[in-house]
């Protein structure tokens, strides 16, 4: 039980910013905290630098899986992308599987521009897109239907190709998705 507290411990220090400074603080009292008894003492010698460099290692890791299932909103961001992701990646994934943490940073990313702003103003609309598409194939909806005020087809196919042109790209567009059943494969419309 002890062994599963450490890695518990461990886990939690590589991703969580603020638990991370609060240990660095009073490391043993915090592993006691925690319900570490015999090992409290030897988790008070952990080095600082070591759990963050540890730190940047997962969530450099995160940041190039999030990539990989949000291509469009990454070259949509450019590296912008990989900024806004150290700004999400404060805290914890959101679950355990790589597709929540994506759904978690393109929920972060429509939060950033409805308080800050985001240029384009049409990538937190890709994001949500990609996010729905993730949505669908992962979590095996059977039908899924999202609004989007931009022209989802039009710039998905401008961003697949390379640049994007300047503009609003401002167009309603309706995605649906949707599976006969729950084993069926996922069919899409984009309209």
């Amino acid at each position: 039980m002890e062994l599963a507290l450490q890695q518990k411990l461990v886990a939690r220090l590589a991703t969580d910013r603020e638990f991370r400074e609060k240990f660095f603080a009073d490391p043993a009292g915090v592993a006691a905290s925690e319900g570490l008894t015999v090992a409290a003492e030897s988790f008070a010698q952990i080095h600082p630098e070591q759990v963050r460099q540890l730190a940047r290692v997962l969530r450099r890791r995160r940041l190039a899986v999030v990539g990989i299932h949000l291509p469009l909103t990454r070259k949509a961001l450019g590296e912008r992308f990989a900024d806004l992701f150290r700004n999400y990646a404060v805290s914890p994934p959101p679950g355990k599987q790589p597709f929540e943490d994506a759904l978690g940073f393109a929920a972060f990313l429509e939060q950033h521009a409805a308080e800050k702003g985001l240029d384009p103003q049409w990538a937190p609309s890709i994001a949500r897109y990609e996010a729905a598409e993730l949505e669908a194939t992962w979590l095996r909806r059977r039908l899924l239907v999202r609004c989007f005020p931009h022209a989802i087809k039009q710039l998905a196919a401008l961003l697949t190709a390379g640049e994007v042109p300047p503009g609003s790209y401002q167009r309603s567009t309706t995605a649906v998705w949707w599976r006969t059943a729950a084993s069926s494969r996922l069919k899409h419309w984009l309209g």
